[in-house]
């Protein structure tokens, strides 16, 4: 078996190049979605959570204890699922931990001035936290998607 070995001409390098830069870029521009979607799901658990956190605080129920289980499980999820992505973009990781930080010190701040500074709920106070959260959490999404 014979193999002929030639130099492509500079037009076909030319489209060598850009055929492989667009597999390159087509292989990491669809992982931004799912790291989108982490925060989407926290603005959105984020968001009810603090709505239902002034409906259970009426009740005497344990919603500080609720809240801060739910942030822990949210950030161990959200931190281990990150690990197990094969390509991601340039980046990702400064991009994705700044935002998850970000996030979980709004959601800690809101969980705790609302425990503590209104006790018996306040619903003016959990839809302004739930809406701040919901922000974020698009934000982060977004930053993503337009890395």
């Amino acid at each position: 078996m014979t193999s002929q070995h030639h130099s492509p001409s500079p037009f076909e390098a030319a489209q060598l190049l850009a055929q492989a830069e667009s597999v390159g870029t087509a292989a990491t521009s669809n992982h931004g979605w799912p790291a989108a979607m982490v925060f989407n799901s926290l603005a959105i658990l984020g968001s009810l959570l603090m709505v239902g956190l002034h409906i259970v605080a009426h009740t005497g129920y344990g919603a500080p204890l609720l809240a801060c289980t739910v942030g822990i499980w949210a950030a161990f999820t959200a931190t281990t699922w990150s690990l197990m992505m094969r390509t991601t973009k340039l980046g990702f990781t400064k991009r994705f931990l700044s935002s998850l930080l970000s996030y979980m010190t709004l959601y800690i701040a809101a969980v705790f001035i609302g425990a503590f500074a209104f006790p018996n709920g306040s619903l003016a106070y959990y839809i302004t936290a739930a809406v701040i959260l919901a922000v974020m959490g698009l934000a982060a999404a977004f930053r993503e998607l337009r890395a």
